[in-house]
């Protein structure tokens, strides 16, 4: 039976692991670790190449034939996985194909989670400081890019997954903002109720009654991006600490909010 899929597409270290295993929650969702459903879509584009595309009299067809094979699929692909009729799908791509996706679903629903900048480049520098062993690609190349705390911000600013994922979402605000349905971290962690219940209303679904001091792990996944991609959660959803200026240095923070206030107003 074909399944309602919805897009989870956002920025790194902004809780969307919190976010997937809360929908969970909801007996009817089935939600995600981050998914090869894109990827599948993304890779079956080829088709554009072949000469059984060249051969179709108007290309047209043809483009509507991937439209609707990918649509099919992607509503069908979880079938076997579960029995739940609606699917909640993660993975960062989404949000940089959108001109796509609504092409196939022009009523797509898609939460993007988006954090405070200076959270985000803080997380990435707690997880470098007690993890200071893998080679970043900058690193490898330029040891002397990697040397202070406003370096290696610069260069996650500059790389993914962070660097795609901040030009992904500035140009989806910029054309489809009003399409789009944004969680942020903060609310979602000092205010979890008022912000579900914006959540499934705009998913227009029903919510239920949620366990916020009991959020159990849905969603499992390898750590491929071990270890700046931590999907463990806490059980009890509650605020962290704003600790940035500490991380970061004050003056510099202040610098990071007030070059990416834009995401903040979202």
């Amino acid at each position: 039976m074909s399944k309602t899929i919805h897009f989870v597409s956002g920025l790194p270290r902004a809780g969307s692991t919190l976010l997937m295993n809360l929908l969970a929650q909801h007996s009817q969702v089935h939600a995600t670790a981050t998914s090869g459903l894109h990827e599948i879509g993304y890779i079956a584009r080829q088709f554009s190449a072949t000469e059984e595309f060249k051969t179709i009299p108007n290309p047209k067809d043809g483009e509507t034939l991937f439209y609707d094979y990918v649509k099919g699929g992607c509503e069908n692909a979880f079938n076997r996985l579960t029995d739940r009729p609606i699917v909640a799908d993660k993975c960062r791509s989404w949000i940089g194909h959108l001109d796509m996706l609504f092409a196939i679903w022009p009523d797509a629903k898609v939460l993007v989670p988006v954090r405070d900048m200076r959270g985000i480049l803080s997380s990435f520098e707690k997880k470098w400081q007690k993890h200071p062993f893998p080679f970043t690609a900058i690193e490898k190349q330029s040891p002397q890019n990697w040397t202070t705390v406003e370096k290696r911000a610069q260069g996650w600013l500059n790389m993914p997954p962070l660097g795609i994922a901040v030009e992904r979402l500035s140009d989806a605000v910029k054309r489809y903002k009003d399409k789009l349905h944004f969680v942020h971290f903060e609310m979602l962690t000092e205010q979890p109720a008022e912000t579900m219940q914006g959540i499934w209303e705009y998913l227009q679904i029903k919510g239920p009654k949620h366990d916020f001091n009991n959020v159990e792990q849905y969603t499992t996944e390898h750590e491929i991006g071990w270890p700046y991609g931590d999907h463990s959660i806490r059980n009890k959803v509650e605020p962290l600490e704003k600790d940035w200026n500490q991380l970061l240095g004050a003056e510099f923070s202040e610098q990071i909010n007030q070059s990416f206030k834009w995401i903040n107003s979202l």
